[in-house]
């Protein structure tokens, strides 16, 4: 979300009584087609279940308020059909204006009508696919367990990059997961991803319950260097695909999550089942992906589709109040993301780091 995009909502930073969420993450799909050893959600991929229909999606769009950020994920979203026109139901009926959608790339086929549809439906929405690269072509490989994933993800990622030259609103980039596996080699992975030219890069520390537990058992002090470079790639403005704003947003982020997981405590406000919340494919809301079943709010066909009514439950009202009387806490990245983009006191660090940034990017020019 850029800053221009953040101007309407300033009032939600020091009130937020009452407010429909800002940030909304939707799993679009339990299916997926690779079996990634860090994959926080792998208990439940592949199920049998009822997932949204775009008409009950587009029930849920009407009952809802805009919002500036909508974030997909899954399972594998390519693998949904008919994602450019849930899409455009978020951007039509939500005024959404930034989406981001992280991907496997293992579906070219699939994925690029997808996107050109999308971006043609959608022609204000900045719409971010962030191609999942854990590992250079072996270890990559054997992290997600297919067979050529490496190749193929790549090929994707420039095959859509291409698609740039059409769409203005396109954006393409990165998103690795570090883990205890990939840590040794994380700077070399850096450089190479680097090197396509993506728009932006990020690398997110292992979270949740993975389907390996070993894979957390990180050393914090790689995982410290490496956010370090993209830290300095962001402020000077290295990647293209970030406005100063949004730099700063991620740069102050790396230190929020750095800062949680060496003290293994609160360090701010959370802002979910407030702002912020999460959609299941079967229609399942909760504040955050990483809270269980005890801190489900509803499910949206309890409460015929209608989310302002089951935002403004009780239970919901329940569950934001435990949030922050218990002072709850996470290194989730989209959390960290919102909880710092709408907190007065952060917000101005970002914008000082903002200016900065720009100050920086004048004196170069």
């Amino acid at each position: 979300m850029s800053k221009a995009g953040m101007v309407k909502y300033l009032p939600k930073l020091v009130w937020k009584k009452g407010s429909m969420p800002l940030y909304i993450t939707w799993f679009v799909t339990n299916k997926c087609n690779l079996t990634c050893e860090h994959c926080f959600y792998s208990a439940e991929l592949n199920l049998p279940t009822q997932e949204l229909t775009l008409e009950e999606v587009e029930k849920i769009t009407l009952s809802m308020d805009n919002f500036p950020v909508l974030l997909y994920s899954g399972g594998e979203p390519f693998v949904r059909k008919d994602l450019a026109e849930v899409t455009h139901l978020f951007y039509k009926n939500c005024g959404v204006r930034y989406l981001s959608i992280p991907t496997n790339g293992s579906f070219l086929k699939k994925t690029e009508p997808i996107v050109e549809k999308m971006c043609a439906l959608c022609p204000d929405m900045t719409i971010v696919l962030n191609f999942s690269v854990d590992g250079l072509e072996e270890e990559h490989n054997r992290i997600r367990g297919g067979k050529d994933t490496f190749r193929k993800t790549l090929e994707t990622f420039h095959a859509m990059k291409k698609r740039k030259a059409d769409f203005p609103n396109l954006r393409t980039g990165f998103v690795t997961t570090f883990t205890a596996t990939n840590q040794d080699h994380i700077e070399d992975l850096y450089d190479f991803l680097r090197d396509q030219g993506p728009d932006s890069i990020a690398i997110n520390l292992i979270r949740g319950t993975p389907k390996d537990p070993l894979v957390k058992t990180i050393d914090l002090e790689k995982f410290k260097k490496v956010t370090d470079r993209v830290k300095q790639d962001l402020a000077d403005s290295t990647l293209p695909g970030y406005d100063e704003f949004v730099a700063a947003l991620g740069f102050n982020k790396y230190d929020m999550v750095i800062k949680t997981y060496e003290e293994q405590a609160f360090q701010s406000i959370c802002y979910a089942s407030q702002i912020a919340g999460v959609i299941y494919p079967n229609g399942d809301v909760y504040p955050c992906e990483l809270l269980d079943k005890s801190k489900m709010v509803g499910n949206l066909r309890d409460f015929d589709f209608d989310f302002r009514k089951l935002w403004f439950s009780d239970r919901n009202k329940e569950i934001a109040r435990w949030i922050v009387d218990t002072k709850c806490f996470c290194t989730h990245e989209c959390n960290v993301h919102c909880n710092t983009a709408f907190n007065a006191k952060h917000f101005t660090r970002v914008a000082v780091d903002a200016a900065r940034f720009k100050v920086k990017k004048l004196l170069k020019s």
